[in-house]
């Protein structure tokens, strides 16, 4: 505005000096324009009235009308003067609006260019606001996920110790089931022996039983069969038969007579051994009288 104000003033300015430059040329026109036909009718009737000769009128008329050229030229020159100095100040007058008319668009471009600096500054300091609000928003992401790591560690640190402690609980258990085993295993075997001796000497008795039953008249020696037994936990026999003959019709049918007369047989209080040794029991009966 202040650019467009000063450029319209001094266009103003110039435009008046001007036109009061060319007033100033015309009055200066009109006072100084000759008159010579007045002059020189003046100049004939005074020389008629002194009766003055032919060839002084002329010299007077060349001396006047050279004043007058004289004057043309120096007023021609004056003017030439004058309209040099229009053109000057003319000339000076557009130097000037094209300096103003430079100056303008000299601050129009800066003015666009601290527009544009403007614009790029909000710009930067937009994007700064977002780089922010991102590095705060990764800083959030960084730190959920080190208190979730940390987490997933101690969790896995209480895991591993529980771990540890039932792997130790679970040892311990181990070797007292081990030992458990082991005793139970030793008395077991203790209990085992013990009862095969027991099992050994009932079958013993169960065969003498028999063999006091047998009539062994008239049988050849080394005869041996596999009599299969079943009883009652008193030792009643419930049924016999042979579940491996020894080749001799007459040795299997004694045996089997003998067995039914021993009845009953000697069996063992225990009624666990009873059913898992006697209640169907296998004898190997090989007479030795």
């Amino acid at each position: 505005m202040r650019s467009g104000w000063f450029t319209t003033l001094s266009s103003t300015v110039l435009s008046l000096i001007l036109h009061l430059v060319v007033g100033v040329l015309v009055i200066f026109s009109f006072e100084f324009t000759p008159q010579p036909k007045t002059q020189i009718r003046q100049d004939v009737n005074v020389v008629q009235a002194v009766a003055v000769d032919r060839k002084q009128v002329e010299l007077e008329l060349a001396r006047i009308k050279k004043i007058e050229e004289d004057k043309h030229k120096i007023e021609k020159k004056r003017l030439d003067e004058l309209g040099k100095k229009a053109r000057n100040l003319e000339n000076k007058r557009k130097a000037e609006e094209k300096k103003l008319a430079e100056a303008k668009k000299e601050k129009e471009q800066e003015q666009k260019k601290r527009k544009e600096e403007q614009a790029h500054i909000a710009k930067l300091k937009k994007e700064k606001v977002e780089l922010e609000k991102k590095r705060q928003l990764e800083e959030k992401k960084i730190k959920e996920a080190e208190a979730k790591a940390a987490k997933l560690k101690a969790e896995e640190e209480a895991r591993k110790e529980r771990v540890a402690e039932e792997k130790k609980v679970a040892e311990r258990k181990q070797r007292e089931k081990e030992l458990a085993d082991a005793m139970n295993a030793e008395e077991a075997a203790e209990q085992a022996s013990k009862d095969q001796i027991l099992i050994n000497r009932i079958a013993a008795s169960m065969v003498r039983s028999i063999e006091n039953e047998f009539n062994k008249t008239g049988l050849p020696d080394g005869l041996e069969c596999v009599l299969r037994v079943r009883l009652t936990p008193g030792g009643e026999i419930i049924d016999v038969s042979i579940a491996k003959s020894s080749g001799h019709d007459i040795f299997d049918r004694r045996a089997e007579n003998a067995t039914r007369k021993a009845s009953p047989l000697p069996v063992p209080d225990d009624l666990i051994i009873f059913e898992r040794h006697f209640r169907d029991n296998t004898i190997t009966f090989k007479p030795t009288n």
